[in-house]
């Protein structure tokens, strides 16, 4: 169904926003339709966030030049409220919830109702289980928040913001944390909010989601807009919105050197991980496997195949039991802490930046340098001289994007914090580097960067376990693909030649072809 085009729901004129000496916005124009999805994309560092958060008021009127109209009506955002009165909503990546409340306070935060500050909670219940059927979420409203899915937070949010008049919906990154499920879910949401007449602004990294649900396409690059797309009748296709983000074709991006592997550096030998519950099944079974210098083994699961729990334990952070054997260098060891693996040569990039790999609030040269201090260090004082020296050397190598090396590391883009963590990991100098989801939410721009770090690492003899959920990235950067499903590795191909179809049916359950080995 057509919808009606007259006027636009969202109209933006000439934006421009400073941070400092970083021009992050530069003149920035863009007209958003009735009922449209609208996809906003880009590399790291293009301004997709810093115009979302202005046109969701995070960024208040007066911080930034130029002018926001809805449906034709200038507007003046003095902060996120006003932004949500307007009838604009941010549902951003990192789920704004309060666990330990209900499902049904979540949706009514601050609008519970009730008299003289009592709150009818029968009649919260009620409205909150009739607003979650409406959007086919069958749950508990009486329950914590914490005790649902990730996917089924969001849609709680989504929901609040439906009840509270949303016009427009702005999702960050939606699908960043969700399963192919999940995300078939999400989008038949966003099908529902289109027939409804509310717009929605889409920020992801995945490509061929956004040729899937977006109607219109603006890629941001270096501040600006370079293009404006239509995905209606097949008009755009995946290597036409990676060529405007970047600036050159999609083909280049995942070539690798072959290098000539050398030694076993890391052997796991029947390992498992058992479950502390009764009558559960192990999360990993005698998975078994070896990593050879210049070598890199690329270790493939779906959400739940038991590659998570495995990397947790293999770097010593699993609370519970291990079975097994870990060799390094031929030598057995027991890793019983990330302390004890970075002391046997291991190197940990975590699938979680912003839980397990950040330090928000110190300055990028800390976060850098945090594992390395004492090499820094002499009688026990830091020499402010060789931090900086080493920083610099790997601010430079990774093209990390900072106004200075004091700016705090939870202002920078999402590619710039992994470059941040993955040369915090290369400063320890490790021979074995496990990196799990290492381009996770990141843009292909920087994910091609990390993809020729990891051939330059190989190149220099370290041995990369690449563990991930992005079945077409394990292929093009390993030389062996393993495929975990229900704690078991469950089949091994060389990387050339292996059939991505193979791989998932071995990975998901699904298809009669059992795996090749080698």
């Amino acid at each position: 169904m057509e919808r009606d085009t007259v006027g636009y729901a969202l109209e933006v004129d000439a934006v421009d926003k400073h941070f400092g000496g970083t021009h992050a916005l530069r003149e920035v124009s863009l007209q958003v339709r009735p009922g449209d999805v609208h996809a906003i994309v880009g590399e790291n560092g293009a301004g997709k966030s810093t115009l979302v958060k202005i046109i969701a008021g995070v960024y208040p009127a007066g911080t930034y030049r130029g002018h926001l109209k809805v449906a034709g009506v200038p507007i003046k955002l003095s902060g996120i409220h006003a932004a949500e009165e307007t009838g604009i909503f941010l549902v951003p990546q990192d789920l704004q919830v309060v666990p330990r409340m209900s499902v049904a306070e979540n949706l009514f935060l601050n609008r519970e109702g009730g008299r003289l500050g009592v709150v009818d909670y029968g009649t919260l219940w009620l409205e909150a289980a009739r607003s979650l059927r409406s959007f086919g979420l069958e749950v508990d409203p009486s329950v914590p928040m914490s005790r649902l899915s990730t996917a089924q937070q969001q849609v709680v949010i989504i929901a609040r913001a439906m009840t509270r008049g949303v016009r427009i919906l702005a999702l960050d990154e939606p699908t960043a944390s969700l399963t192919e499920s999940e995300t078939d879910t999400l989008f038949r949401h966003l099908a529902d909010l289109r027939e409804h007449g509310i717009t929605v602004l889409y920020i992801s990294h995945r490509i061929d989601e956004i040729t899937r649900v977006a109607d219109r396409i603006t890629v941001l690059r270096d501040g600006r807009v370079v293009k404006q797309l239509t995905t209606r009748n097949g008009g755009t296709t995946s290597g036409e919105i990676v060529r405007a983000m970047v600036g050159r074709d999609i083909g280049t991006l995942y070539r690798r050197e072959h290098v000539e592997a050398g030694g076993v550096l890391l052997e796991v030998r029947d390992f498992t991980i058992p479950n502390v519950t009764r009558g559960r099944p192990p999360h990993v079974v005698d998975a078994a496997l070896s990593v050879r210098a210049g070598e890199v083994v690329g270790l493939f699961g779906v959400i739940g195949s038991g590659t998570a729990e495995f990397v947790r334990a293999l770097l010593g952070a699993w609370p519970g039991p291990t079975v097994g054997d870990v060799l390094v260098r031929g030598e057995r060891v027991a890793i019983r802490s990330p302390a004890d693996a970075l002391r046997v040569g291991m190197g940990y990039l975590p699938g979680d930046r912003q839980r397990n790999g950040l330090f928000p609030q110190m300055s990028v040269c800390s976060n850098l340098s945090v594992l390395v201090l004492k090499s820094l260090s002499s009688g026990g004082v830091l020499r402010g001289g060789r931090e900086l020296k080493l920083v610099q050397a790997y601010v430079q190598r990774l093209r990390v994007r900072a106004r200075s090396l004091d700016q705090e590391v939870n202002t920078l883009s999402g590619g710039n914090q992994q470059k941040v963590i993955t040369a915090r990991v290369m400063a320890g100098e490790p021979e074995i580097i496990v990196l799990h989801e290492p381009t996770q939410g990141i843009d292909v721009g920087t994910k091609a960067e990390m993809y020729a770090l990891m051939g330059s690492l190989a190149k220099e003899g370290r041995a990369i376990l690449l563990v991930s959920s992005d079945l077409p990235e394990v292929i093009a950067v390993s030389d062996t693909v393993l495929a975990m499903r229900q704690g078991r590795i469950v089949g091994r191909w060389p990387a050339t030649g292996a059939q991505q179809e193979q791989i998932l049916a071995a990975a998901t359950g699904g298809g009669a072809d059992g795996p090749t080995t080698i």
